[in-house]
C-alpha cells in the first residue's frame, strides 16, 4: 500500500514540477515605453472628452431606440461591436477581464503626479483607481481592482514638462509565478493518470482487460479533443453565449450566490436571469475554475475536454451494460465520441447544453434496456440518466422523454404482465423530480411572470435532406446565402458514414442470414434501435410535415416551432445508432479484434477531417483575451429591453432637477450607494434589469421595487434629502430555497441506490 501512495503522489509532484517549469513568467504582463505610452497615458482632458464622446454616442443611440420601441431590428451585436479582443489590440488603452491588477509607473518628476486608471462608460467597473504619485525619480507601484471586463482601460494624468514617465507595467495579481491555465491542465491528466495508475495494481487477466480497454478509451476521448490541443477556444455559433453563462455564474458565486439565481455579470452589470430558464449544474465546474484564476479559454477547453472524457467513459459503461462484451463496447464508443453530429455539436455549433445532454444519452438506452426488458431493479439509472439530461439541456428533455414514452410502448405488454417494472418508472421518475427540484420550481415561477422565453423558429426551413445522411465531411463556403445553406454540409449536422455503414451491415446480416442463423436477443434489441432511428432520421427531414405542423394553432404550433431545428432528432439517434453499428461491425466473434481496430480507425479519419476544418480558423479567444458581457440573445427579458442603451453604473433620480450620486458599490445583484436629491425626487431608477425577487431599502426602509423605462428597476419611496442610504439586492425566495434542500436530499438517495445497485451487481 504505502508503493501505492507514493507513485501517486509522485506522479502528482511530477506534475506540479512542470507546471513551474513551464509557467511563462511574464504572463499577463504588460509594458508599455517610449511611442508606446500613448497607448495607455493620457491626460486628464483627453479622458473627459473620451467619456464624454461615449456618453454622447450612447444618448443618440437611446434615441434611435426609443424611435423604434424595440430590440429585433439590430442584427449584429452593438453594431458589430467585437465580442472578444486582444489585451493590446489597435485601440486606445488595455482590454481586460476582470480581476486585480498590478500597475508600475517608473518616472522622474519634481512634483506629485495625480493618476486616474480611466475605461469610457465602465468606470463603475474600477474600484481603487486613483492615485498620487509623490515627486521621486524612480518607480512607484499600485494597484487596482476591475469587478468586471473593461474595454480600454487607460491611465489619465496630466505630466507636467519638467517631469517624465519612462514606462508604465500592467500586471496581472497573482500572476507568473504558477500558471493556472498549466494547472488546471495537469490536474485533469493527473485525474486521468492516477485512474490508470490505480488499474494497474491489478495484475489479474481481468485487470489487463481494464486496463487497455481504459487506454482505448481516453485515446477515443483525446481524438475527439484534438481542436482543443491547438491555440485558443474557436468560434462556434452559440460559444459566447455559453462564455458568458460561464462568467455569470462565476460572478455570481464570487457575490456569494449559491446557486447562481442571476448571471450578475451578463449585459454590463445590469444581470441576466438565464439560470431560471437554461440548466447550469455543469457550468459550474468551469466557472469555479475561472474563481480559481484559470483564463476563461483555459476553463473552457479544460471543460469541453472532460465532456469528451466523459461521454466516451458513460458510453463504454453503456454498451458494455448493453452487450456484455468489451470489444463491442469499445466499438460503440468510438462510434459515438466521434459521430459527425456529436463533433458538429461540440466545435461548430458550440452548443454546451446539447454536448453535455449527449453524454448520458447512451446511459439512458442501457437503463431502458433494463428496466423495460431486464432487471428492473436497476432503475436508479434511468433517474439518473434523465437527470443528467434535465441538467444540461430543456429541450434534450423532451426528446429523452418521448423516447422514453415510445419505447414504453413498444414493452407496453411486458409492462402489463409485470407491474413491478411501471413501479420502477415511477420511482425513477419520482426521484428524477427532488433530484430536479432547484431548478424546476424556480423555472415554473419565472415562467408565470410574463418574461420572454420564445425561441419560436419555423421547423421547415431547417430539415436535412434524405442524401444529407450519406455526406462524409462538412464543407465551407461563405458565399452561400443563409437560405440556401444545406446543413448537412456546411454544419455537419448528420450521424456521419461510419454510423452509417454500421448500421448497413447490421441490416445485410439480418437479411441474409435471418433464415440460416438464429436471431440473438442482440439483434431484436439493435432492430429496435435502427427501427427508431430510421423514424428519427425521417423526422428530420421534410418527410416529416413540419410546414403544416408549424402553422397548427397555438399552443401545437409553438410546441413545434420551439424545437427550431429538425436535424436535433439527429442527436437523439446517434447513440441507437452507434450501439446497433458497433453491433453490425463486430457481430462475428471471429476476427472481432482486427475489426474493432479498423471500425475505430474509420471513425478517426472522418472525425479527424471535420476536425481539421475547425482548425483552419483564427482562434476566437485565447488565453489573456477579453470578452464582453453585452450578448446577443433577446430571450429571458421583458419584452422591448434594449440591451445596447444599457450604461454601467447609470442611475437616473426621476424628476429631481439635481442629484448627486456617491459611494457607489456594486457586488454581483447588489447594489449600495447614497444619493443626494433635495426636491422633485418621484423614483429611482438603478443598474440592474427588472426581475421578480429584488428588494430594496432607503435609509433603511423598504422601498417598492417597479419596472422602469427599458425594463430597468425602478424604486418608489425614496425620500428627498442629502445621505440617502440606498440598498438594492437580489433575494430568492423560502420555496427556491427549500427545492434546493429537496434536490440535495434527492442526489444523496441516488447515490445511496446507486452504490447499493453497484454492490448487488
Amino acid at each position: 500500500m504505502k508503493k501505492k501512495i507514493v507513485s501517486v503522489a509522485a506522479l502528482w509532484l511530477m506534475l506540479l514540477v512542470l507546471v513551474f517549469l513551464y509557467t511563462d513568467r511574464g504572463e499577463y504582463t504588460w509594458t508599455f515605453e517610449g511611442e508606446e505610452l500613448s497607448q495607455v497615458l493620457v491626460s486628464a482632458r483627453q479622458a473627459q472628452e473620451n467619456e464624454a464622446a461615449a456618453q454622447q454616442a450612447m444618448a443618440l443611440e437611446k434615441e434611435r431606440a426609443r424611435a423604434r420601441e424595440g430590440m429585433w431590428d439590430q442584427d449584429e451585436q452593438y453594431g458589430g461591436a467585437p465580442k472578444t479582443r486582444k489585451a493590446v489590440d489597435e485601440t486606445l488603452g488595455l482590454n481586460l477581464m476582470w480581476g486585480a491588477y498590478e500597475v508600475t509607473v517608473s518616472y522622474a518628476s519634481p512634483q506629485a503626479l495625480a493618476l486616474r486608471t480611466v475605461s469610457a462608460l465602465r468606470q463603475p467597473f474600477i474600484e481603487d483607481g486613483e492615485r498620487t504619485l509623490p515627486a521621486m525619480d524612480g518607480a512607484m507601484r499600485f494597484s487596482f481592482t476591475l469587478t468586471d471586463a473593461c474595454e480600454q482601460v487607460a491611465f489619465a494624468m496630466d505630466v507636467p514638462e519638467d517631469a517624465q514617465i519612462r514606462a508604465i507595467t500592467v500586471h496581472k495579481a497573482g500572476t507568473g509565478v504558477l500558471s493556472r491555465d498549466l494547472a488546471a491542465y495537469a490536474a485533469l491528466a493527473g485525474a486521468v493518470l492516477t485512474a490508470l495508475l490505480t488499474l494497474s495494481w491489478d495484475t489479474r487477466p481481468v485487470g489487463r482487460q481494464r486496463r487497455r480497454d481504459a487506454l482505448a478509451v481516453v485515446a477515443i476521448a483525446l481524438f475527439a479533443s484534438m481542436p482543443l490541443l491547438f491555440s485558443g477556444i474557436y468560434d462556434g455559433h452559440d460559444l459566447f453565449f455559453h462564455l458568458n453563462r460561464i462568467e455569470g455564474i462565476a460572478s455570481g458565486l464570487r457575490a456569494g450566490q449559491l446557486p447562481v439565481r442571476i448571471h450578475a455579470s451578463t449585459l454590463l452589470g445590469y444581470g441576466y436571469a438565464a439560470p431560471q430558464f437554461y440548466p447550469e449544474l455543469f457550468l459550474y465546474i468551469p466557472a469555479v475554475l475561472r474563481n480559481l484564476g484559470v483564463s476563461l479559454a483555459a476553463s473552457v477547453r479544460v471543460f469541453e475536454l472532460m465532456i469528451n472524457l466523459a461521454t466516451a467513459a458513460v458510453c463504454y459503461f453503456s454498451a458494455r451494460g448493453v452487450f456484455h462484451e468489451r470489444r463491442i463496447a469499445l466499438g460503440a464508443t468510438a462510434l459515438y465520441t466521434l459521430c459527425s453530429y456529436r463533433i458538429s455539436n461540440l466545435y461548430v455549433r458550440a452548443t454546451l447544453g446539447e454536448s453535455l445532454a449527449m453524454i448520458f444519452f447512451p446511459l439512458l438506452l442501457f437503463a431502458m434496456v433494463e428496466v423495460l426488458t431486464r432487471d428492473e431493479r436497476r432503475w436508479p439509472l434511468l433517474a439518473l440518466a434523465m437527470t443528467g439530461i434535465f441538467m444540461s439541456h430543456l429541450l434534450s428533455t423532451l426528446f429523452a422523454a418521448a423516447l422514453c414514452a415510445l419505447a414504453a410502448l413498444l414493452c407496453a405488454k411486458r409492462l402489463i404482465r409485470e407491474p413491478r417494472r411501471i413501479l420502477a418508472c415511477a420511482k425513477a421518475a419520482l426521484l428524477f423530480v427532488l433530484c430536479s427540484a432547484w431548478f424546476l420550481v424556480p423555472f415554473l415561477d419565472f415562467s408565470r411572470a410574463g418574461i420572454n422565453t420564445s425561441v419560436a423558429v419555423m421547423a421547415g426551413e431547417h430539415v436535412l435532406r434524405p442524401g444529407a445522411f450519406f455526406v462524409g465531411f462538412p464543407g465551407q463556403n461563405p458565399d452561400l446565402p443563409y437560405e440556401a445553406t444545406d446543413f448537412a454540409y456546411t454544419v455537419g449536422v448528420v450521424p456521419g458514414l461510419a454510423l452509417m455503414l454500421g448500421c448497413g451491415l447490421l441490416l445485410a446480416h439480418l437479411y441474409m442470414n435471418g433464415r440460416q442463423q438464429p436471431i440473438l436477443q442482440e439483434d431484436r434489441l439493435c432492430g429496435v434501435f435502427l427501427a427508431l432511428s430510421g423514424l428519427l432520421l425521417a423526422g428530420a427531414t421534410a418527410l416529416f410535415p413540419w410546414d403544416w405542423a408549424c402553422n397548427l394553432p397555438r399552443p401545437y404550433s409553438t410546441f413545434f416551432q420551439q424545437i427550431q431545428y429538425p436535424w436535433r432528432l439527429v442527436g437523439v439517434a446517434a447513440p441507437m445508432m452507434a450501439f446497433a453499428g458497433a453491433w453490425g461491425y463486430l457481430r462475428e466473434e471471429k476476427h472481432r479484434t482486427q475489426t474493432l481496430a479498423a471500425v475505430m480507425a474509420l471513425c478517426m479519419l472522418l472525425a479527424g477531417y471535420s476536425m481539421q476544418a475547425v482548425v483552419q480558423d483564427v482562434p476566437l479567444l485565447e488565453k489573456e483575451d477579453f470578452c464582453d458581457t453585452r450578448i446577443e440573445q433577446y430571450e429571458y427579458t421583458y419584452e422591448g429591453t434594449e440591451k445596447g442603451v444599457l450604461v454601467p453604473g447609470e442611475i437616473v433620480a426621476v424628476g429631481a432637477p439635481e442629484y448627486a450620486v456617491r459611494d457607489f458599490k456594486k457586488q454581483g445583484t447588489s447594489l449600495r450607494f447614497t444619493l443626494d436629491a433635495l426636491q422633485g425626487l418621484a423614483s429611482l431608477e438603478v443598474p440592474l434589469l427588472y426581475y421578480p425577487g429584488y428588494r430594496a431599502t432607503a435609509n433603511g426602509e423598504p422601498c417598492r421595487v417597479s419596472m422602469g423605462e427599458n425594463n430597468v428597476i425602478r424604486l418608489y419611496g425614496v425620500p428627498e434629502g442629502e445621505n440617502v442610504q440606498i440598498a438594492v439586492w437580489y433575494e430568492a425566495p423560502l420555496a427556491w430555497n427549500l427545492a434546493c434542500a429537496v434536490s440535495v436530499l434527492g442526489a444523496a438517495v441516488l447515490a445511496v441506490l446507486l452504490r447499493r445497485m453497484r454492490r448487488r451487481a
